[in-house]
């Protein structure tokens, strides 16, 4: 059986959250001196919205999955409460993004991407060894699968709305953009193989 066929058709759970977990760093990494207010924003927006996809994934689906198969309560609530405080911080950035005030979008960015890390820092470090243990390769493939049919019904209005935004913007941005929503659909394809072929 070749490797293609043998692999999972979906990643496993864990393997798609540190997947979210390196893009958004790696988005903020975009951030440079001298860019336009636009052009900031469009990164505000787009870190804020993976974040949200993100951690609703695992609200709905992840942690849930970790209570049954007895992860202890305190951890997961630990989560949920730096999911919390990250969403007040993303509405500073968002109440922001695309203002003339580019410092004051950077800082409130900058504060959030702090936050992020300290949460995948402690994510990575302890619970998602402990989900690889109390899951085992089955549960986080099946759940892997679930979170990715969920992701796409999540992203799937988000994309409807980027197209009326990409009509009414700037050249500039309305590329900017566009390249986002196709970066998003490579992600789709990855975690969803064969989703758009056509038979």
């Amino acid at each position: 059986m070749s490797e293609r066929h043998s692999r999972p058709a979906f990643p496993a759970a864990i393997r798609m959250i540190r997947m979210d977990h390196a893009r958004v760093l790696a988005c903020y990494q975009k951030v440079k001196p001298g860019m336009s207010p636009s052009e900031l924003g469009a990164i505000c927006r787009k870190i804020c919205r993976m974040l949200d996809i993100h951690n609703q994934l695992e609200e709905e689906l992840f942690y849930p999955a970790l209570r049954e198969c007895g992860m202890p309560l305190p951890v997961l609530e630990r989560s949920r409460k730096d999911h919390a405080d990250m969403r007040q911080q993303m509405e500073q950035v968002r109440s922001l993004a695309g203002t003339a005030q580019t410092q004051e979008q950077v800082d409130a960015l900058t504060a959030l991407i702090a936050a992020v890390r300290q949460h995948v820092s402690e994510e990575e470090a302890q619970v998602l060894p402990a989900a690889q243990r109390l899951m085992g390769p089955q549960r986080l493939n099946a759940l892997g699968a679930q979170m990715t049919r969920r992701r796409f019904e999540l992203t799937s209005p988000y994309a409807a709305s980027v197209a009326t935004a990409i009509r009414s913007a700037p050249l500039k941005t309305a590329l900017f953009t566009a390249g986002t929503l196709l970066a998003g659909g490579v992600v789709v394809q990855h975690f969803w193989p064969g989703r758009f072929t056509r038979h």
